[in-house]
């Protein structure tokens, strides 16, 4: 373990590492598959299913796109 991380540290100072490249998703369908999740049109797994996502990516997903769209969340109302 010791090895692979000083390799890519190596890697990464010398801007070969870049890590794992980020899950594609067009935003348009995301939002439209979201507004419908959310009013309870569709499932969380068909909402997933739509968008190709598995379940912990769909919920980041999600969070950001709260987020991004200061959407308030009322948990337990």
């Amino acid at each position: 373990m010791q090895r692979q991380a000083e390799g890519i540290a190596i890697a990464k100072a010398e801007g070969r590492y870049k890590g794992r490249m980020p899950i594609s998703v067009d935003a348009d369908e995301f939002e439209r598959v979201y507004r419908q999740w959310k009013n309870g049109e569709i499932t969380a797994r068909s909402a997933m299913s739509k968008v190709n996502l598995k379940p912990n990516t769909f919920y980041r997903r999600v969070s950001q796109f709260e987020k991004q769209s200061n959407i308030a969340v009322a948990f337990g109302a």
